[in-house]
């Protein structure tokens, strides 16, 4: 902690705890909430080293009618008032998800727990998976009373009038932990240097976790990292792709990159359908032929497919898109398991075409092509 800190009021975070997976050992959905519940754990020890108080979040069921704003706000005022009940009051409260800040280090930690009032800090302003808020909290919990979703919180803190810092240009401030891919991610970034090491039991899962298809190995990765070292390579990124990520592209690989850039803080948007033109296309001609497009377009194809599920669900909430089995499955070109609609189609034609794809979410599309970028120059 910097000098001084001591004297900052311990800021108080509720971390959400992921429910036990209702499905069977060893399905995409069994690994990922265990990973998510390790990396919680760990979460919450690291908050508390640094002097946050940690209150437990549950989690609850992925259902059409949740609504993130009453839950949280519901659990923040009781764990408020137990914290009060015993000390001065609070001054700064907080929430993380999960999977969020796996990677950040002790300092940038201390960033996200340092705000002064009247401020809110955050991982990502327009799509918020840790903040932590200062100054008047009876106000704060009352904008955030009526947010549908995490993503949003920093954007209804501010129409309150609190100020945000973003700490989005920070490295790993973006990465989050959803899926096994995800978790694949994150296997990959511990071999990178400067990269924080992870709590024993959190490395074993990670080198010890089994998929339907497998361990944790992100799909096409060698065959991906040969393109973006080729000077003569082209690279096709599509999705919710964020310009620190663009940019580095840009900057680090030797390939050309080809970006289609749609939905970002779609989830965060208020009353916004989400519109896609590459979904579009795959509705009018069909996902094998989207996929064809695409691998024609360049030497590999790394695809946002969260984007193609939210357009054509017409929502941003992913209890309206494929089960998260069969989105879990897609993303490790699982055909068998990855449902008998047009993301079954997608899947196949992914795993048979002509250049190597990537299917994920907004992790890969995000600080995963930095992951991706980093690890292919360290293979050559």
């Amino acid at each position: 902690m910097p000098d001084g800190s001591a004297e900052r009021p311990a800021p108080l975070l509720l971390v959400v705890e992921p429910a036990p997976a209702d499905a069977s050992f060893g399905s995409y959905s069994a690994v990922a909430a265990a990973g998510q519940g390790m990396l919680a754990a760990e979460l919450s020890r690291r908050l508390g080293a640094q002097g946050a108080a940690v209150a437990r979040l549950p989690q609850q069921p992925v259902r059409a009618d949740f609504h993130w704003g009453a839950w949280f706000t519901a659990a923040a005022r009781a764990a408020r008032r137990e914290a009060e009940s015993g000390s001065r009051p609070l001054d700064a409260i907080g929430y993380a998800g999960a999977g969020s800040a796996a990677l950040l280090d002790v300092a940038e930690l201390d960033l996200l727990l340092s705000p002064v009032a009247g401020e809110v800090v955050a991982n990502n302003r327009f799509s918020a998976d840790a903040f932590v808020v200062a100054g008047d909290l009876d106000a704060a919990l009352m904008a955030l009373a009526d947010c549908p979703t995490d993503n949003a919180a920093v954007r209804r803190l501010e129409a309150a009038g609190f100020r945000s810092r973003d700490l989005s240009t920070q490295r790993w401030t973006r990465f989050d932990v959803d899926t096994p891919l995800d978790l694949a991610l994150l296997r990959l970034a511990t071999r990178l240097p400067e990269t924080r090491m992870l709590d024993g039991v959190v490395t074993a899962f990670l080198e010890m976790a089994q998929l339907p298809v497998g361990g944790l190995e992100v799909p096409n990765l060698a065959a991906v990292g040969e393109v973006l070292r080729s000077r003569d390579g082209e690279l096709v990124v599509a999705g919710r792709i964020p310009s620190s990520a663009w940019s580095y592209l840009e900057t680090e690989t030797a390939c050309r990159v080809r970006c289609f850039i749609e939905e970002r803080g779609m989830r965060s948007a208020r009353d916004h359908t989400p519109r896609s033109l590459l979904a579009a296309w795959s509705e009018r001609q069909g996902a094998a032929d989207l996929v064809n497009q695409l691998a024609s377009l360049g030497d590999a194809v790394i695809l946002d497919t969260r984007v193609l599920m939210a357009s054509r669900a017409g929502s941003a909430d992913a209890a309206a898109w494929p089960p998260a089995e069969e989105r879990f499955a897609s993303d490790f070109l699982d055909r068998a398991r990855s449902g008998d609609g047009w993301l079954a189609e997608l899947v196949a034609a992914a795993a048979e075409a002509s250049v190597p794809f990537m299917l994920g979410g907004h992790a890969l599309v995000s600080d995963g092509l930095r992951i991706i970028t980093d690890i292919a120059w360290q293979g050559r």
